[in-house]
């Protein structure tokens, strides 16, 4: 769907009501209006009422909740001027749906507003993101843009960026208080151009027995939730 995407069940569609989001429709079941009647204080023009079989066509889950809307999705030019005064983080080659609405969803909970996503990262708009975003994708502003472009920025500017590595410095012994974290691919890692503009790789530390088999790496989000938790906490020192 060019220029939208859909937004399904109802704690979603709730935040999608709350949010400054525009939606060109929205469709429900006669039974879920009769399960959440409040919903019909929010209805007007764009509404229509569809049939179970209907919207489990249009639907894009195996059991449809009975609520859908068709959103707008936002355009505009990426900021860059934001990492000069909070944390943003940037995703190279995230290509898992799963993992990028964990992220999404964690950003949103670490109070991070701004994500950076490389052009062949998954979209942010896909069915499977959106839903596991659990509302997030409507407070975290999520742009495509070209990763130099923006690492050549935060050097400009002579801003920090964390680059999560396999080997770098535990990421407690940073002290900034804005700047950019680098999140790369679970199975590439952070791409060989963009690793000059690194100026602080972070290692989260690993604990294992000697003799115990090693895991080779972290999820991404996982990683990416922790050095999120550790950025922040940058602001409590």
């Amino acid at each position: 769907m060019n220029g939208q995407f859909i937004v399904e069940g109802n704690k979603m569609i709730h935040e999608l009501l709350q949010s400054s989001y525009h939606y060109t429709h929205l469709f429900a079941t006669e039974n879920y209006l009769d399960e959440y009647p409040t919903l019909n204080n929010s209805l007007d023009s764009r509404f229509s009422t569809l049939s179970q079989s209907e919207m489990k066509q249009i639907s894009h889950l195996t059991t449809p909740p009975g609520v859908l809307a068709v959103v707008d999705i936002p355009t505009g030019s990426p900021d860059m001027d934001v990492c000069s005064h909070q944390w943003v983080l940037a995703l190279d080659g995230i290509n898992d749906p799963g993992n990028l609405g964990t992220i999404i969803r964690t950003a949103d909970w670490f109070g991070i507003r701004h994500i950076f996503c490389s052009r062949d990262t998954v979209d942010a708009f896909h069915p499977k993101v959106v839903q596991s975003t659990m509302g997030s994708v409507f407070r975290v502003v999520v742009s495509e843009i070209e990763l130099i472009d923006l690492l050549q920025y935060a050097s400009k500017k002579n801003l920090p960026v964390l680059g999560a590595m396999m080997k770098g410095e535990p990421p407690e012994t940073m002290s900034q208080l804005a700047g950019i974290l680098l999140i790369g691919s679970e199975s590439h890692g952070i791409r060989n151009h963009l690793l000059p503009h690194i100026s602080h790789p972070v290692t989260i530390p690993r604990f294992h027995s000697a003799v115990e088999a090693k895991p080779e790496s972290l999820n991404a989000a996982v990683a990416a939730g922790i050095l999120m938790a550790v950025c922040r906490g940058f602001e409590h020192i």
